[in-house]
Order: C-alpha cells, then structure tokens, then sequence
C-alpha cells in the first residue's frame, strides 16, 4: 500500500532536482518510481523532460509511452525537434495546439546565426496553416516571426545587397502578419518599422498612421510620427 506513495515521493523528488539543474539525479529518481510504478504516465513524461537535452530519441519514447494527451504530443514535438526532424515536430505542434513552440526553436536557431535554418523552419509551418478562421492567427504570428528573423538577418548580413533583400523579405512578412490580424498593434508597428529601415517612408507614415486609428495611444507610433514631423524632443 506504500507503494504509490513511494513512486509519488520519487516523482517530487527528481522534479525538484530537475528544478536544481541536477539532471543525473532527476533521472536516477524517476527511474526509483518507475521500479515501483512502471506503467505511471507521469513518471514517464518527467522522466522524457528530464531527458531531452542528453537524449531526445528516448525522451520522445517516455512521452509515447505516458501518452498524457496534447500535453505530451506537444512534448513530442520538442523531442522531434531536438532530433532535427522538424517535420514532424511541426506536426506535432499543430496536432496539439501548440504552434507557438515552432516558433521558439526558430528564434533560438535565429539567436545562434542560423537564420536560414530558422527560415526554413517558418517556411515549413506556413505551408501547413490555411487561411482560415481557425488557421489565422496561427499563420499571422508565422509571418511575423519570419519577419523578425529578417529583420536580424538583414542587420547582421556584410552584404549591404543581401540587407537589403532580407529588409524587402521582412516588410513582406510584417505586412502578411498585419493583413491577417489587423488590430494586432505589434505586427503593424513592425511592419512601419520595417519600411523605415528597409522600405519606403511614407508607406511607413501610413502604417504609424493606421496603427493610431486603431489605437490612438500607442506612444511607439506617436513618438515616430513626431520625429518625422521634426519635433526636437523626439530627435535621437
């Protein structure tokens, strides 16, 4: 009867470790629950998050194994991605609902340089999402984490003719983003940013003018008309 105690014990325990950093001791306790407690879920699915870094294939097999519903298909895709296979990743983020997670590996390929691995992890969820009411705003937020990679691309590129095509690339993204949600301010406000640096200034004064009618008091918008008006106390 001390049993499901102890595997639940066992479970707080490597949870806390994990929490600590000490990954080897997480492990070592899970694995005590699972001997106690073979077939428990979330002994399996702590046990894949403990996992991931050091072995992603056996992480994706704990998650199967605890089969925890959309939580774990989510996990599954982590795991996925930490394989490389982002095919499948991707499809396990929009089984679960949770498109958001393509987005973080591509920022994080992106913080690293590789941008065009970033891209191409973007590019690949694009073509997955409809432009549909339930699509929308998954596919919005798409573009506009294409077009913040851009962005940086376009910053770090030697090449002032590759800034330039990368800059064109994230306007392109930025205005897809703002069609698709058009009272989302952010994805507005990059794109008039984006025309600033990379584009056309009026088509940025029309954006920060757009995004004033739909909210009159953001102050990034007003601060930016100012300047481009010439008001000194908004100069750099």
């Amino acid at each position: 009867m001390w049993y499901p105690l102890q595997a639940w014990w066992d479970d707080d325990a490597g949870n806390r470790a994990l929490l600590a950093g000490n990954t080897q001791q997480a492990i070592a306790w899970f694995n005590a629950g699972l001997r106690i407690e073979p077939n428990w879920g979330l002994l399996h699915e702590d046990r894949g998050r403990a996992l991931m870094d050091r072995d992603p294939k056996e992480a994706l097999a704990e998650f199967e194994r605890a089969a925890c519903g959309l939580a774990c298909v989510a996990e599954e895709g982590d795991a996925l991605a930490a394989m490389g296979r982002m095919d499948e990743a991707i499809d396990r983020y929009i089984e679960a609902k949770a498109v958001g997670r393509t987005a973080e590996v591509a920022m994080r390929l992106a913080g690293e340089g590789n941008y065009d691995a970033a891209l191409a992890i973007e590019a690949a969820l694009i073509k997955r999402l409809h432009n549909n009411f339930i699509d929308r705003a998954d596919l919005a937020a798409a573009y506009a984490t294409t077009g913040t990679i851009q962005v940086s691309a376009a910053l770090a590129a030697a090449d002032p003719a590759l800034a330039r095509t990368r800059g064109r690339f994230a306007i392109d993204a930025f205005s897809k983003a703002s069609n698709l949600a058009p009272l989302n301010e952010d994805y507005l406000l990059s794109y008039g940013f984006a025309q600033l640096r990379f584009g056309n200034q009026q088509q940025a004064r029309a954006a920060f003018e757009r995004l004033l009618r739909i909210h009159p008091d953001q102050p990034d918008a007003q601060a930016e008309l100012r300047r481009m008006q010439g008001d000194p106390k908004d100069a750099p």
